[in-house]
């Protein structure tokens, strides 16, 4: 008997998730805030050598994610924990924003 295609994809999603959980970690989000350690290690992203020009580089480091049509900047502070300060959105319309 063979399995419709949705089933076969199904079941291979489901393998696949399983294998993830099973090496699975909690990690908490210090007085409910993300820090760069969590998003560093959960969320894909690439460095940036500079922030947006309204981001102070002396107090301040950006990184940066593509989801949704749009490419998003994180701005963490520098001192301390590295808590996340914003994040900026900028639609891909007219390609990757430059700083």
């Amino acid at each position: 008997m063979k399995l419709p295609l949705f089933h076969s994809l199904g079941l291979a999603a489901l393998i696949g998730v399983a294998a993830v959980a099973s090496h699975a970690e909690t990690v908490t989000a210090s007085e409910g805030r993300m820090t760069y350690d969590v998003f560093e290690h959960a969320i894909e992203h690439v460095d940036l050598a500079i922030c947006p020009a309204e981001f102070d580089m002396d107090k301040m480091f950006c990184r940066m994610t593509l989801a949704d049509d749009r490419a998003h900047v994180f701005v963490f502070d520098l001192d301390a924990d590295q808590p996340l300060l914003a994040v900026k959105s900028y639609d891909l319309d007219e390609g990757l924003p430059q700083f």
